[in-house]
Formats: C-alpha cells, structure tokens, sequence
C-alpha cells in the first residue's frame, strides 16, 4: 500500500487533508461516493487525471451498500429480450471475478420450476442456455436441468414438492458491496486522488462557462465551507440524482427511485441447502433466498419511493410480504416477523420512464447525461460498475476538454487482490498461527479483506485487547475497528457497523450491545469528546432503528 493511501484513509489524518483540498484545482470532482462514484475515480486516476471524491455520509452508504449482493447477469432480463443488459452483466462478472477474487465468490442457485408457472421447465432450460452462453461461458459450471420433482428435491428438500415439475441448478455470483465499493476509492487514493466523506457538495457553479467548474463543499464534521475548481464534475448520486442537478440549477427531474427491502433470519430457521431463485405467488416478482454469514436472506421488494433517501425504513408490509412468499415456497418453516432480526432497505436509482410503466418494467439500463462540464450517470446496476465507469469518464473527458487514455480497469486487481493466491484457506492458516486467532475469525479476515488481512491481523500483535470478538455470535474482531479507522477513514459508529463489518446485518443484536465499546476504541484514536461519543452511537441506534421500524407496527397491530 502507498504512503499516500495511508495518509489519505487515516481518518485521524482528516483536517489536514481538508486543508489541502481546499482551493484546489482538479481535472475531475465527482460528486458521491457509492459504486459509481468510486469506480470513476479509481477509472479516471489510472487514466492519470486529477481527481477529487466528495461523498456527503460514508462510502456505500446508500444503494450501495443495499442490494442483493448479487454480482449476476441478469437472468430475468431475458424474458424481456434485454440481450444486451445480460450480455453485460455476465461478462462483467467474469471481470469481476479476476480484480476482486476475495470479494466476488460463485454461488449456487436452485430455480425450482412448478405447474402453471409462466414459462415450463423446457423453456427455462433454452434461456440457461442462452444466459450460459452470452456469457461465452465464462461461468464457474455450466447450468443442470433437473427433469423430474425428485431430482429437484434431493438438491432443495425444503422446497413446496406441490406442482413442482423439476428445475435448473445454475451459477452467479456473490460478493459484498460496500466493500467493493471502499476497495475502489482506495484504489483511486493510491495513486493519489484524495477522497472526502462526512462533506457535502452545496453548490456547483461555472459549467456553461468559463474553462473551469466551481463545487462548494461544506464539512459535515466541522461546518467549514471550503471551494475546489475543475475541469468536469461528475454526478454519481444515484438517488440524490436529481437534487444533485438541482444544485447546478438543472430543474428537469430524471429518476423514479423503487425499494428493495432484504430480511434476515437465523439460517436454522430456514437452512437452505444454497441460493434459491423464486417467484411470488403475490405477484409473480422474482425474489431470493440466500445463505449469507450463516444467515438467510429473503430479498427483494420493489416499491415506488418518496421522501428522504437517507431515512429509509421497512414496514410490516414489506416483511410480510417477504414472509409470506418464503412461506409459499417453504411450507415447513412457519416464518413470522418474529425471526427477522435484521433488516435493510435501499433505493434503486431507475431512469423515469415515459409513460407509468409498473415498478418491475422501470429500465435498468444505465444512461448518461450532459450539462456543460457535467456528466450525471444514472441506472445501472452493481455488477455493471465497472463499465459504466469507463463510460462515465469517456464522457467527462469530453466534456472538460480533456485527452486521457482509455480504460485500464478491467485488469487492474484491486487493492486485497494484489498479491493473493487463491488458496483462502492457506492464507487463512497463516494469519490464524501468526496473531493466535480462532479458525473462523481468520477464515473471515482471508475471505473480507483478501491480501489486506494481513494487515488486520497485525494490529492484534500490537494490542492484544483487539483480538476480542465485537458480538459473541459473530467472527468480527476489534482489530477490524482500529483498522477501518486508520485504514479505512471510518469516522463513525455507523461507519463500522453496517459498512466496515456488516454486524448490523448479521449479529443477533445487530451489535447493539457492543458500541460502547466499539465507541472507545474509534474515540481513543480520534480523540471524541463526550458529545461526540454520544452523537456517533445515537447516529448508529437510529440506524438500527430505521431497519426494525416494522417492529413498532407490529407492537400496535398487537
């Protein structure tokens, strides 16, 4: 790792960096810090521009951190002949695949097929086929037809035997993506394009005229206002899109934003034997069940939204509807809200289509825009990143007047992939003999952070005390916390919690009853007075709030 990136992601580093920033002059400020916005910087910087990465909460704090974790093809989209979308995805996986191999893992998938479902086991036979081959086979193993119930029942026992004529066992991909999403934007820092998070852009100005861009920033932390110029600006707000436009008062609105809500129960509660590709019997939407973290995930919802994008809750309607379509395909398991203990919610930021198509038939093609020296990309989806990036700086090259050399992402391994032998589990022995830690807190370490966990591990050496377990239920250690704050320019609670480590996801708790101290061990190293101690752990309840406010509905329906 460069001297840079450890400067530029300690977040005890922070006010220095501001001040670098400031008044400076860039070829490029990109405006959010989700998977676009870090994959354009990381795109643009490799092309030797200048770079700038404002975010106004964390990385990945919005979709991204809030899908599937899916890294697919798209297999649904062949039913609307959207040939070139899986095209895309699934040779993108393949990319994916070879940058990230600690963060993008084959997966599974059982596609039970029943009496009366739209298209007959024949028929999803041909489009496995077809999705196979638009990947040009670029796939862990090649999809099984399953021709009879039996066949079907031995890979899935849980599953609904009623009507059931067979199924395809087929394979994509899983990964975690806010931490696609960090690994990204240090990559871009390495080369020494400098990333703000916790600062919100409140004005833009100069993109008709001119030769350069001025962005106003103000510090979220601190309040201090500060001014950088460019060449381009790139927006890559996703749900913030339009209000984003709004501030370079571009008044046209472009996105129709839909959530998705995922739960999460005990994997004994519903132990699938690997990932299952289903249909509501409500409405006929594609969901998953999905072992994750020792966990199963039910997933997804698709709603229209309005309202703040950063306050975005699950209701009763939607673990109910949830509940009752894992039911349907489940019987045997009798799931109530009582067994979610975890929930989350995020916004897909469609493209606002002409007419009043129903959220389902909402594009998930991405698409670009244009004013002056902006470029706004919208659409798209996580597994597509990459290109899209590529796209967005060709575009942002034009659009600032500037010369650049193509693309480079598509073999450039990120940051925990440099370096790193396929053999996990050899990796995993290595650091579990050298800082004395539990089996599966080293498998995690291998598996989370790639080649960078031997960096994690270190700090155990260091400080004994950061061997301990956050959760008792869960295999993430202290020394993840110390990590993600000197390493990972985590500067809150909620930082650690949902984005860093994922155990607002997966611990029972969902590690509540350890942010006091996750609290101490981020304020010693960032020197928080009382207050500040305070508002981060409020900041991180009222998280885990907002994911269990189907809870308070079901208290009153009691």
């Amino acid at each position: 790792m460069s001297a840079e990136y450890q400067r530029l992601f300690d977040a005890r580093q922070r006010g220095a960096v501001l001040d670098e920033i400031d008044g400076g002059a860039f070829d490029l400020v990109i405006i959010g810090g989700g998977i676009n916005g870090a994959g354009v910087a990381h795109d643009a910087a490799l092309r030797g521009l200048t770079v700038l990465l404002v975010e106004q909460r964390d990385f990945a704090f919005g979709t991204s951190s809030r899908s599937s974790k899916l890294i697919h093809g798209g297999l649904r989209y062949l039913e609307h002949y959207q040939f070139k979308l899986v095209f895309e995805g699934t040779n993108e996986r393949a990319a994916l695949r070879k940058i990230a191999p600690h963060l993008v893992r084959p997966l599974m998938f059982a596609l039970p097929v029943y009496e009366g479902d739209r298209h007959p086991l024949w028929l999803m036979d041909v489009g496995l086929w077809m999705y196979d081959s638009l990947s040009l086979f670029k796939v862990e193993k090649r999809h099984i037809t399953l021709r009879s119930p039996k066949r079907m029942l031995e890979r899935e026992p849980l599953l609904n035997p009623e009507g059931l004529t067979g199924g395809i066992i087929y394979y994509d991909c899983m990964t975690d993506d806010a931490r696609m999403t960090l690994e990204n934007a240090i990559a871009a820092t390495e080369l020494g394009s400098p990333v703000l998070t916790r600062a919100k852009v409140v004005g833009v100005s100069g993109l008709e005229s001119g030769d350069t861009a001025r962005v106003a920033i103000r510090d979220r932390l601190t309040d201090r206002l500060i001014e950088v110029s460019a060449k381009g600006v790139v927006n890559c707000t996703g749900a913030w899109t339009d209000h984003t436009r709004g501030l370079a008062q571009i008044e046209d609105q472009i996105i129709r934003p839909t959530k998705g809500v995922h739960i999460v129960v005990e994997h004994d509660r519903l132990p699938c034997s690997q990932a299952s590709a289903l249909l509501a019997p409500q409405d006929g939407r594609v969901f998953f069940a999905i072992p994750w973290h020792g966990r199963t995930v039910l997933g997804t919802t698709d709603t229209d939204f309005e309202g703040d994008p950063g306050e975005i809750g699950v209701t009763l309607d939607d673990v109910k509807y949830l509940l009752a379509a894992a039911n349907h395909h489940f019987p045997g398991r009798g799931l109530t809200p009582d067994d979610v203990f975890a929930t989350w919610a995020g916004l897909r930021p469609l493209i606002k289509p002409d007419d009043a198509a129903s959220e389902s038939d909402v594009p998930r093609e991405h698409k670009l825009y244009r004013d002056g020296r902006m470029v706004t990309i919208a659409g798209g989806k996580l597994t597509t990143y990459r290109r899209m990036a590529a796209e967005t700086v060709d575009a942002a090259l034009v659009a600032a007047q500037l010369k650049a050399p193509g693309s480079k992402t598509a073999k450039a391994l990120l940051p925990g992939a440099r370096g790193l032998k396929k053999d996990f589990d050899a990796l995993a022995e290595e650091i579990a003999g050298g800082a004395k830690l539990p089996e599966d807190v080293a498998q995690r370490l291998a598996n989370v952070y790639g080649a960078r966990a031997k960096d994690v591990a270190a700090y155990v050496s260091q400080d004994a005390s950061l061997r301990d377990r956050v959760t008792p239920d869960r295999d993430v250690i202290y020394a993840e916390v110390a990590f993600a704050v000197e390493r990972e320019l985590a500067v809150s609670v909620d930082d650690v919690m949902v984005r860093r480590t994922s155990l607002t996801l997966t611990a029972k708790d969902q590690g509540v009853g350890s942010i006091e101290r996750v609290a101490d061990v981020m304020g010693s190293r960032l020197d928080w007075s009382p207050a500040q101690r305070q508002a981060s752990i409020d900041e991180y309840l009222h998280s885990v709030d907002l994911s269990r406010g189907f809870r308070a509905e079901l208290d009153k329906s009691a």
